[in-house]
């Protein structure tokens, strides 16, 4: 019988990423993500309701989890696809066995990366780029066709 261990979800970091492992002697980079996943519902009386569920254990990977350490910041918005897994250990002050759910992040996509005021160029009114978006540029009209 095959099995099928994926998980998908949209989400918002609650927190920056921490790179736990910077990659060192041909070792991969692991950085950690924490996500709130929102979902809007409706009670008895018609009121809109959301509910937040916290991701907290997002393990990525290798370049992938590079990537999000240097450019993700608390309140992008992210694309995660992974596989759940369990942490386990035995804790060295009481010797009780501990374990954890996590989430081992395949593939993560930037969908909204949100920056901080500091990092935000000043858009200069009288400029040409104000209206037609900073870093497009335009076409000459032999790259128009």
């Amino acid at each position: 019988m095959p099995y099928l261990n994926r998980c998908a979800f949209v989400g918002n970091l609650t927190k920056a990423p921490e790179l736990r492992l910077k990659p060192v002697d041909g070792k991969q980079a692991l950085c950690l993500l924490n996500v709130a996943i929102n979902r809007d519902s409706r009670d008895e009386s018609g009121e809109k309701r959301t509910h937040t569920t916290y991701i907290n254990d997002i393990e990525v990977w290798g370049p992938t989890g590079e990537a999000c350490a240097h450019f993700l910041t608390s309140g992008s918005l992210v694309l995660v696809e992974g596989r759940m897994d369990v942490d386990r250990w035995q804790d060295r002050k009481s010797g009780a066995k501990r374990q954890r759910m996590k989430v081992v992040a395949d593939n993560v996509q930037f969908l909204r990366i949100r920056r901080s005021v500091a990092e935000e160029p000043p858009a200069d009114p009288g400029s040409d780029a104000a209206g037609r978006g900073a870093g497009r540029p335009r076409r000459a009209p032999s790259e128009a066709a």
